[in-house]
Parts: C-alpha cells; sequence; structure tokens
C-alpha cells in the first residue's frame, strides 16, 4: 500500500490534498506547506480545531483577497507588474498589503449587510491614494513604478 501524505499549513492550521494546493502553497493564506503523513495531518488538524479559533479572520483574509482579484484584476495587476513569484504567491502577498491598507485606513471594503440578493458589484475594494497603492504596490516586488504608470 502506498504511503499517503498530505500539506500542512501551519498560519491556517489545515491539511490539504496536494491536487488542493497548487506548487505546495495553501489556498488560504497562500504560505508555502509542509508535507505530512496521513496519521500526522489527521492529529494536527484535530488539535488545531480544539485549539484554536473558529477560522473568521481566515475567512475574511480570503474575501478580501477574493474582492481585490475580482474581474481579472488580480491577473492584470500581475502582467503589469511581471513579479519574480508565482502568480498564487503574489496573491498572498498583495492580500496581505491591502489588509494593512485598509488596517492603516487608506483602502476600504465595502461589503453589503447581507449576501441574499446582491450582484458581486456590491463587493468593492476602494483606495482613498492611488499612487501610493501603485507606488507600495510596486515596492514588494522591486518594479519600477515609471513602467507601471506607463510613463517610460
Amino acid at each position: 500500500m502506498a504511503k499517503r501524505t498530505y500539506l500542512w499549513c501551519d498560519r491556517c492550521k489545515r491539511s490539504y490534498d496536494y491536487p488542493d494546493a497548487p506548487g505546495g502553497l495553501c489556498p488560504v493564506c497562500g504560505t508555502e506547506m509542509r508535507e505530512l503523513g496521513w496519521m500526522s495531518a489527521f492529529v494536527r488538524g484535530f488539535l488545531a480545531q480544539e485549539l484554536s479559533t473558529s477560522g473568521i479572520a481566515s475567512r475574511h483574509r480570503q474575501m478580501i483577497r477574493q474582492i481585490w482579484t475580482a474581474n481579472g484584476m488580480g491577473e492584470q495587476y500581475y502582467k503589469v507588474l511581471a513579479p519574480p513569484v508565482p502568480y498564487a504567491k503574489f496573491e498572498a502577498r498583495v492580500t496581505e498589503f491591502v489588509c494593512v491598507a485598509a488596517a492603516e485606513g487608506w483602502v476600504r471594503f465595502s461589503i453589503p449587510a447581507s449576501p441574499l440578493g446582491v450582484d458581486d458589484s456590491a463587493y468593492q475594494m476602494e483606495i482613498d491614494d492611488e499612487d501610493r497603492f501603485i507606488t507600495e504596490l510596486a515596492e514588494i516586488f522591486r518594479v519600477d513604478t515609471d513602467s507601471v504608470d506607463g510613463q517610460s
């Protein structure tokens, strides 16, 4: 019988099967995961559920990622910046960046009170200072901001 292994995310405290985690990156937070045997993954998962919070913060972060990447915006930023990292890692870093920007108050997310009968367009990311957004986003990946602005 073949040895069954899983991937474990230390940040989210969850295990994933290989097809659910392309490139060995966590599908929720984007961090690199490590391989565990099935019994270790099961025990860790059970203990993590018993000893940790409900995971609402991870789901919140996932919703923020879905909002900023909506309508192909994630792919557009990725193409323009051409960072030296895979797309999944890019998404994780930018999600962290927009979360920090939201905590600082210059990026806001509009989320309807209820998802019932609401169009996807009701979920929005609003940026108070677009120049700052582009400059800081480019700096994460050390990209020349003149080429991002189209002023080469």
